[in-house]
């Protein structure tokens, strides 16, 4: 019994940025849910009033979005 013959140039390669933006994404979404909570319990560091968990929570979740939509599987 022989197996099919697949056509390399049919074949479909997965972008790594895929998979970063994957990573990013939820990377992002843990920090900002750290973030929000900050809101109402505030840490005792120096810049806590800045809230950089929430500004770089939501910053990596919408670079993670973005590569995760543009490089995305069956794009195209």
């Amino acid at each position: 019994m022989s197996t099919p013959h697949v056509d390399p140039s049919t074949e479909q390669s997965l972008s790594i940025w895929f998979f970063v933006g994957i990573l990013t994404l939820f990377s992002g979404l843990i920090i900002l849910g750290q973030g929000v909570y900050e809101f109402w319990h505030p840490g005792i560091t120096v810049l806590a009033n800045l809230h950089p968990a929430f500004w770089w929570g939501l910053l990596m979740t919408l670079f993670g979005g973005f590569y995760s939509i543009n490089f995305r599987p069956g794009k195209g």
